[in-house]
């Protein structure tokens, strides 16, 4: 999911670099003290999930957990999912240091767009289950539909890829989905006062 260097043309690159900055400088305006150590975090369990590979066939997917981020979170997502990518590329080589303003547009506004779907009446009525489930779903299919979008304007040639990239994440997204499932089940009965904190 992390684009590499070089993939991305200058304009796009900078671009997103600037779009990023300013997702990071809005996080940071709206963070409060109380939301510190909980940003920090998930900002590890960004990091941490990355490592998390799961061989399927010739490939292997990783989780991001950048639903569960998002919902804990909402406009604060923005710097922890940031700060990790940070770590990512410059210790680790994940992803790469001119494309990170990208791979922060693709992995924070998913948790974003995921904050604010969960708040909406359409969401509520959904049955509880299925609700756990897309907060993890519709982060991986957000991110990789930003991420197909990302290819599909970066370079001409890249339009087969943004196209299987699409289909190669399906299953992230179910696996996704069925984990951040069973982990909301579990904080809901271990730390019920965390969930309740994000109802409206």
């Amino acid at each position: 999911m992390h684009i590499s260097d070089g993939i991305l043309s200058a304009e796009v690159a900078t671009t997103l670099a600037v779009v990023g900055g300013a997702m990071c400088l809005y996080s940071l305006k709206e963070i409060k003290n109380e939301n510190i150590a909980l940003s920090a975090a998930m900002s590890a369990l960004f990091f941490i999930a990355s490592f998390i590979h799961i061989p399927l066939g010739p490939t292997q997917i990783h989780l991001i957990l950048v639903g569960v981020i998002g919902l804990f979170l909402g406009r604060v997502s923005f710097l922890p999912i940031s700060i990790a990518l940070v770590l990512q590329a410059t210790m680790l080589g994940y992803g790469g240091v001119t494309s990170l303003g990208a791979n922060i547009v693709i992995m924070a506004l998913p948790a974003y767009l995921v904050y604010l779907l969960y708040h909406t009446k359409i969401a509520h009525k959904l049955n509880e289950k299925i609700r756990f489930f897309l907060v993890g779903f519709l982060g991986v299919f957000f991110a990789t539909v930003i991420l197909a979008l990302v290819l599909l304007f970066a370079k001409d040639e890249y339009l087969i890829a943004s196209y299987a990239v699409v289909l190669a994440n399906i299953p992230a997204m179910v696996l996704e989905g069925i984990i951040t499932l069973f982990l909301l089940l579990y904080i809901k009965k271990a730390m019920p006062n965390l969930l309740n904190e994000i109802k409206v």
